[in-house]
């Protein structure tokens, strides 16, 4: 690329040194080279890309309504929370029951139902301390003359008493009628198994 200079001197223009000076800071003042055009048509070609763009999004909401939309997010909101809350009522009253059950449980509890319907369940539920509550509650319940029965060892604890299981699964016949394989051997024809 030719400087301004160089193309006064190609025209034949004889010029002294502070005209070309001058010639040369009105030119660059004046005049930008085709670089420098060339740049600044890409700035201006991506401004205009940008715009299209953003001209675009908007019109995705030229039809929406502000006031609809943020009622909306308000409506949103608000059920969220509602779950949250649900969601928390249910891990309490969860809670709250694996007390009741871990209490009775440990008290020896033979009807839980039934110790249940005992039970103060919302005083309980209000308290601040649940769990001791709920112990004290049951501690009351066993010591109570009419639901005393309610708690102990479900199974008999006589030994051979009639219609014990074992772990394994058999039933013992108790009493008189002796061991329950030798009787069901009896009823069978089959002779006494040796011991």
């Amino acid at each position: 690329m030719k400087n301004i200079e160089e193309i006064i001197k190609e025209a034949g223009i004889e010029a002294t040194a502070e005209q070309l000076t001058a010639i040369t800071s009105a030119v660059k003042e004046n005049y930008r080279t085709v670089a420098d055009y060339d740049k600044q048509k890409e700035k201006l070609t991506a401004s205009e890309d940008k715009v299209k763009t953003l001209t675009a999004s908007l019109d995705k909401f030229k039809d929406v309504d502000p006031e609809a939309l943020s009622a909306e997010i308000a409506r949103l909101k608000s059920d969220l929370d509602k779950k949250d809350a649900d969601f928390a009522q249910q891990l309490s009253d969860r809670d709250f029951e694996d007390l009741i059950k871990g209490a009775i449980s440990d008290a020896k509890g033979k009807n839980t139902k039934a110790i249940r319907a005992l039970l103060d369940i919302d005083t309980l539920k209000a308290s601040k301390n649940q769990k001791d509550d709920i112990a004290a509650a049951i501690k009351e319940l066993t010591e109570a003359e009419d639901s005393a029965m309610l708690f102990g060892s479900a199974e008999p604890d006589e030994p051979g008493a009639v219609g014990k299981l074992d772990a394994i699964g058999k039933v013992g016949a108790g009493g008189a009628g002796g061991d329950f394989e030798t009787s069901l051997r009896a009823a069978m024809g089959l002779p006494e198994a040796k011991k």
